[in-house]
Parts: structure tokens; C-alpha cells; sequence
């Protein structure tokens, strides 16, 4: 069987815990068959994947109540990720389930890792997305070699897609590199926030159907993660390459986000086109906007002067909104509207200007990603 690491045992505990009826022993069983299947006729089982751990717990045959869905990676990805940033050193495991490197079940090795950068699901999948990638579509091979299976860790990832999107004759690949590596190294929650935001898109754009999608092909993605760099620029107190950032991220994917702006993690831009984001703007958790959004100001007025989004909040398509207002947690911003005053939390607003039009029509309307609302 191929190499089982924490992500794989983590899903597998979830799909057991769920499914009563299959045993551990079965479970080992069929990916171990799934693996040789593959290695034999270089294509997946029809029944059991890959031959890997998750790929069994996703497989035909697999209950549809299983909630291994996008949800549940999000939960891996968000509990790799804080078992990575608890600990300075490695994380052995737990002694009674893998005292040495591996542990045998049958005929069949369980490989462990020691290293806690190898916890990481959300990188993990990547990589086998990759793998697969090229598989299917060997012309795509230099690009996903250097950009994703080159790197050992997804903060490296980044700091080269950073690095090869923004060069210019102005600004080198290498020292953009250089400037990528040294934000991701200096500060983790760069990378907590790639991942949030990486999940964000994987589970509200229908458009998006694997974890590499953004990293590679959505100029949404990219441009945020860029603009995270700016802003770690911006409060290291270096603002002229802050604002060189900002202008080649502008230039590159048309999205123009101040590098002082504030803007919290689980992060999903669709489309992307034409987003402006001032200086003052501060945005929650767990936001959603389409294209053409603006959070601007309203005049020549200095001083903090830019819109406050809450957590959890949806911004429709060409919506703005201007001023030093207050848009409440999980409230709805219809396409098209004008917002000049403070939305109250779990509000829908719409028109020109915008007027309070209804309930927001659930908890989390960012994450249902539902524009539609009823006439009051």
C-alpha cells in the first residue's frame, strides 16, 4: 500500500466512525488491492481509488451520508494546520498506536512521520492533486513540477507563484522570492490564512473541484495571498515595496487592495475582476465578494475614512460601498448596490443607495454564497 500519513488516518477515523459496519481490517484490506490495481494497470479501482487511504474513504461504494465532503477536509485542514502551529518541535505519535517508524496490520505497512511541517492535509492533497494532474495532462508537467511538486511546503509554494507572477524589469524573481520566503518564514499566520482561504474557495465556488485550482489558475487567490505579503511589507514599516506590491498585483490581476487594509482569513473572491479595497477598509472572517466590488471612500476626507466589514458577510457583484460605515456580521450586500450607512447584522440591503430589504435568510449567507432574497 502507498505511504499512509496523518491526513489519510484522520479520514479514515472519520469514515470508520461513521460507517460501524466496516471494519479497520476491510478498510486496509481494499486499499491495499486498490494500490496494487493501480500499480499494475496505472489507473484508479472502479471500487476502492488510488490506492490511498482517502481516496478509499471517497470511493464509489462509500455511504452518501458520509460527511466527507468539503467541510470535512476544511476540518482537516484546520486541524493539520493547528497541530503544526502548537508546536515548535516534531510531534511524535501516540505510543500505543506507532511506537517506532511503522507499524505492520497483515501484509500491509503503515508509514509515519515525525515531522510536524508534514502535518498538513491541505498540502498533502495538493500534491496528489498535482500527481494526478500530470497523469492526465502530461503538457501541464513543467508547470505543476516547479510550482507545486518542486516545494516542500506550501508557504514555498506561494512565495514562487508570488515571485513568478509579479516580476517584472522593475523587480526580479529572485528577489521577490527572497521577499516571499522571508513573510512566510517571519510569520505563520501567513500561511494559516493561505490555507483559510484556499478552503473558502474550494467550498463556495462551484467553479472550484480541486484544492490546486487556486493556487494555479484563480488570479482571486493569488491576488489576495499576494496582497497578505504587502500587507506583512506595510507593518514591517516597508512601505515603499508594500506599494510596489500593490502595484504590480493591480497591474497583474486587476485587483488594486491597499497593502495597509485589514482583512481577516477565509477569504473568497470570485472572479476577481476590478475589486478596490481602501486604505482604512478592514474586513472580517469568512467573507465572500463577487467582481467589481469597491470599499472605498467618499470623498477627499483623510483620516479613516473606508467601509468596516463583519464577519461572515456577502458582497454582490459591481456592489460599493463608500464611508467610514459599519457592515454587520453575516448581513447580504445585493449586486449592483450603493451602501452609505450602517447595516445592522444578518441584514439584506439592496437598491441605490441600498435600503434594508429583508433578513439575511440564514447563518452564514458568505458561505451559502445565495444572492437570491424576497421582496419585503
Amino acid at each position: 500500500m502507498r505511504r499512509v500519513h496523518l491526513a489519510d488516518l484522520l479520514a479514515a477515523a472519520r469514515f470508520l466512525a461513521e460507517t460501524p459496519e466496516t471494519s479497520a481490517l476491510r478498510l486496509l484490506a481494499e486499499t491495499h488491492a486498490a494500490h496494487k490495481y493501480f500499480r499494475r494497470f496505472r489507473v484508479p479501482h472502479p471500487l476502492w481509488g488510488n490506492g490511498s487511504l482517502m481516496s478509499r474513504c471517497l470511493s464509489a461504494d462509500a455511504p452518501v451520508t458520509v460527511p466527507l465532503s468539503r467541510s470535512v477536509f476544511a476540518a482537516l485542514g484546520a486541524l493539520g494546520f493547528a497541530l503544526a502551529a502548537r508546536s515548535a518541535g516534531p510531534v511524535p505519535p501516540p505510543r500505543h498506536m506507532l511506537s517506532s517508524g511503522s507499524v505492520r496490520c497483515g501484509d500491509v505497512m503503515l508509514e509515519t512521520k515525525f515531522k510536524v511541517s508534514q502535518v498538513d492535509p491541505v498540502w498533502q492533497r495538493v500534491r496528489e492533486e498535482a500527481q494526478e494532474t500530470i497523469r492526465t495532462e502530461p503538457l501541464l508537467g513543467g508547470l505543476v513540477h516547479s510550482s507545486l511538486l518542486h516545494h516542500g511546503s506550501m508557504e514555498r509554494a506561494l512565495a514562487y507563484r508570488f515571485s513568478l507572477k509579479l516580476a517584472s524589469g522593475e523587480m526580479s524573481e529572485q528577489i521577490l522570492r527572497e521577499i516571499a520566503d522571508e513573510a512566510y518564514s517571519a510569520d505563520p499566520h501567513l500561511g494559516a490564512a493561505a490555507r483559510a482561504d484556499l478552503m473558502a474557495v474550494f467550498d463556495r465556488d462551484p467553479a472550484c473541484h480541486r484544492y490546486l485550482q487556486p493556487i494555479l489558475f484563480f488570479k482571486g487567490y493569488q491576488a489576495v495571498q499576494a496582497y497578505r505579503v504587502g500587507h506583512w511589507l506595510w507593518e514591517q514599516g516597508r512601505r515603499d515595496l508594500s506599494y510596489f506590491v500593490q502595484m504590480r498585483v493591480s497591474e497583474v490581476f486587476g485587483v488594486d487592495i491597499h497593502p495597509a487594509a485589514k482583512i481577516g482569513k477565509g477569504l473568497m473572491i470570485d472572479h476577481a475582476h476590478s475589486i478596490v479595497i481602501g486604505e482604512t477598509a478592514v474586513v472580517g472572517d469568512n467573507v465572500s465578494m463577487l467582481h467589481s466590488v469597491t470599499l472605498g471612500g467618499t470623498g477627499k476626507e483623510d483620516g479613516d475614512r473606508h467601509p468596516k466589514i463583519g464577519n461572515g458577510v456577502l458582497i454582490g457583484a459591481g456592489a460599493k460601498v463608500l464611508g467610514n460605515i459599519h457592515i454587520g456580521h453575516c448581513s447580504r450586500i445585493a449586486a449592483g448596490s450603493v451602501v452609505l450607512q450602517d447595516v445592522p447584522p444578518c441584514k439584506t440591503v439592496a437598491g441605490v443607495p441600498a435600503r434594508i430589504v429583508g433578513e439575511a435568510g440564514c447563518d452564514t449567507p458568505s458561505v451559502s454564497m445565495d444572492h437570491r432574497f424576497a421582496d419585503s
